[in-house]
């Protein structure tokens, strides 16, 4: 019988194509499936194979499961969290867990791919294998999942072990490319990611992502922000592939990584596992250094309120504003909870309640990152009014499918 779950995201799947390319297109779009050297050979082969696996489970457990490859922030995270996971007790023991890269042949970072393999064992053609396990019922225990996709819903980050790992001959390599960009062994840096819209439009054209563009922001507005961090003798690397737009300064100091010719998938990962932190808008490549790497982080400009990491005990964060146009006023943050705003996922969704979404402003930015400089070398002291407002705002963010354990902090 086939899961619930598949047949709820392949009629939701067709009602969205459907509205988007009509039902003509659908309708022939499925028959070239139909017909495909998958659908008539293979299918039908990995399909009894299944059967046979799901028989021998119980003397040979045989999982599969998805890097999720296509996009940095689940391909970090989720198989970070099976194995913090699995350390601590909540998978099978006996299982032998094969993963392929993901729904598609894209990969985002090919030197994450290699970092995993060292760990995991990695076959492209469990693909096949994967999609017939979520497909049908008898699957579901072949599935390897995190238990709440990429939420760390019970804290196994903080107190389990780092994962991954360089070689020898990879932290030569990097450290060769820092020395390019004018970074020795003892320079501290801080990384600088704003959320654009280029990178997604250009690697993955065929995915209309434009619903996600009220996360968006300037990376301008970052500019005050990082004139303070160097003036605290720390280097920029402001961070991201295809970026959108530029930094606007003379600040030697402050480094533009990719369109200046000093990105490598290597060093991607290699500046995340090692910079001092993260300023971040709501971007997935800060879950490497975030999760992967336990750094800390500054996210501003975080608009998904109900999505807040509040697991990441490294974590500050400062949120977008909620504008009731309607009633010319900002939401609280009980409006926000308790009307479903926090949760909403396209750009549609905020403008049928009428609602504008305000980014911080550049003041804003800084104070959230000098606060980070300050807790980071020991200066920052908490006032009661603080903790008590830290406590109000937690007070509303109950355990959930989103929620358990609670660390973060909300920026002063």
């Amino acid at each position: 019988m086939l899961s619930k779950s598949f047949l709820k995201k392949t009629i939701e799947l067709i009602q969205t194509k459907i509205k988007e390319k009509g039902l003509t297109f659908v309708i022939l779009r499925g028959i070239k499936k139909l017909i495909n050297l998958e659908t008539l050979v293979i299918y039908p082969i990995v399909f009894i194979l299944c059967l046979i696996i799901r028989l021998i489970k119980p003397f040979f457990f045989i999982r599969f499961g998805s890097l999720n490859a296509e996009k940095i922030g689940p391909f970090a995270t989720r198989t970070e969290l099976i194995l913090c996971e699995k350390e601590n007790g909540m998978h099978p023991k006996k299982s032998f867990d094969i993963y392929h890269s993901g729904a598609t042949t894209f990969v985002c970072n090919s030197q994450l791919l290699k970092m995993w393999k060292r760990l995991l064992y990695v076959n492209s053609g469990s693909r096949y294998f994967w999609k017939i396990m979520n497909m049908f019922s008898f699957g579901k225990d072949h599935i390897i999942k995190n238990s709440l996709k990429s939420r760390d819903h019970f804290g196994l980050i903080d107190k389990s072990p780092i994962h991954l790992s360089f070689t020898k001959e990879e932290n030569l390599e990097a450290k060769k490319d820092l020395l390019r960009m004018g970074i020795g062994e003892k320079d501290k840096y801080v990384l600088l990611l704003n959320r654009g819209e280029k990178y997604l439009k250009e690697v993955l054209p065929h995915m209309d992502l434009s619903h996600n563009s009220f996360r968006n922001c300037n990376i301008n507005d970052f500019l005050p922000a990082a004139e303070m961090i160097t003036s605290k003798g720390n280097v920029v690397i402001r961070v991201g592939h295809l970026v959108s737009d530029f930094l606007k300064t003379k600040n030697k100091k402050i480094i533009e990584y990719d369109s200046n010719g000093f990105r490598t998938e290597l060093l991607d990962i290699y500046l995340s596992a090692n910079c001092r932190y993260i300023l971040n808008s709501d971007s997935g490549y800060a879950d490497i250094a975030e999760h992967n790497f336990r750094k800390p982080m500054v996210n501003v400009n975080f608009t998904q309120l109900e999505y807040i990491h509040s697991w990441s005990s490294k974590a500050l964060f400062t949120f977008k504003k909620y504008w009731l146009k309607s009633e010319k006023r900002f939401m609280n943050i009980k409006e926000i909870i308790q009307s479903g705003a926090g949760r909403f996922n396209t750009a549609k969704d905020y403008e049928k309640m009428s609602i504008e979404i305000i980014n911080n402003t550049p003041l804003e930015i800084k104070d959230a990152a000098d606060e980070m400089e300050k807790r980071i070398d020991g200066t920052w002291q908490d006032n009661e009014s603080d903790l008590d407002l830290q406590k109000r705002f937690w007070s509303h963010f109950k355990l959930s499918d989103l929620h358990g354990i609670i660390r973060a902090k909300i920026s002063t």
